[in-house]
């Protein structure tokens, strides 16, 4: 039996997390690139690629709990990998906040919030693959 550092996920659990925010982070970009840009070609499949990231969304909201306890609290008592998991964790809950604010909030804070949306869940894009290598390192 292979030991494993503190704050490691079981393998089902740390696939399920990676696979549920790969899917969420590439149907939101997918949706921008169609929706926002054009760049996918004509407006259907629009709603198909939204719905999607919706569906992912709250998989990740429920990946994102599941892990406080076993990987985050765990890690941080440890004091490891501490600067890109607070990094993390502020995208995480700025992104929940400012999903929550596309589908619920007024049209006053849109623009805003999908700006802010958009630029944290690029920006997760690059900042989730460094929080993985600098864990692995540390």
């Amino acid at each position: 039996m292979s030991r494993r550092r503190i704050g490691t996920l079981p393998n089902w659990q740390r696939g399920a997390t990676h696979i549920t925010l790969t899917l969420c982070a590439f149907s939101g970009l997918a949706y921008f690139m169609k929706h926002d840009l054009g760049w996918l070609g004509a407006q259907a499949g629009a709603h198909s690629l939204l719905a999607l990231h919706g569906i992912t969304a709250a998989l990740a909201v429920m990946a994102f709990g599941a892990v406080i306890p076993a990987h985050i609290r765990i890690s941080w008592m440890a004091k490891r990998n501490r600067a890109s998991g607070i990094a993390m964790c502020v995208f995480m809950g700025v992104l929940i906040g400012s999903g929550w604010a596309l589908y619920y909030g007024s049209e006053e804070i849109r623009d805003g919030a999908v700006f802010t949306h958009l630029a944290l869940g690029i920006g997760a894009l690059a900042l989730f693959p460094l929080h993985l290598i600098i864990g692995r390192r540390s």
